[in-house]
């Protein structure tokens, strides 16, 4: 049986959030700013809208990649997007976007997935805590990444 994984990350730009929307969800460009992010194929659409779907491969500072796909159930632009992920990440991910404070746009990912690889639901219940962690640092990398394009 998997284990179910609950992450919640914020980030903080000081930009439009119309320019926040347009680059944190521009993932084609994402292997090529974004370290972890290995490969990333749009299958269709534009990974955006309703229906598109995007198959992406990433690796962490452990010693594995996840590769999944994502589909896009629900979209309103500049305000929240829905995708429902399968692969090695079997669950659903949305992106919530506001302005928090005049000039200043926010961007949650809520990220519940369960691991579909053995290995990994094996080792779940010892580590857990370094899975998390190993998420948490991939989204560190990805806001250190995308807030030179978005605030520059």
């Amino acid at each position: 049986m998997s284990d179910q994984y609950h992450f919640v990350t914020e980030w903080r730009f000081r930009a439009p959030l119309e320019r926040v929307w347009s680059i944190v969800l521009d993932l084609e460009r994402y292997p090529g700013r974004w370290k972890n992010f290995r490969r990333v194929k749009v299958i269709s659409g534009d990974g955006r809208s309703v229906g598109s779907m995007v198959e992406c491969t990433v690796r962490g500072s452990l010693p594995y990649s996840l590769t999944y796909t994502i589909e896009v159930v629900e979209s309103e632009k500049y305000r929240h997007i829905l995708v429902r992920s399968t692969g090695s990440l079997v669950g659903t991910g949305r992106w919530a976007f506001s302005e928090s404070e005049p000039g200043v746009s926010k961007a949650v990912y809520y990220w519940d997935v369960a691991t579909t690889n053995p290995i990994l639901n094996l080792l779940a219940p010892l580590a857990k805590g370094a899975l998390a962690r190993n998420h948490d640092q991939v989204m560190a990398n990805g806001y250190a990444a995308l807030r030179p394009h978005i605030e520059g």
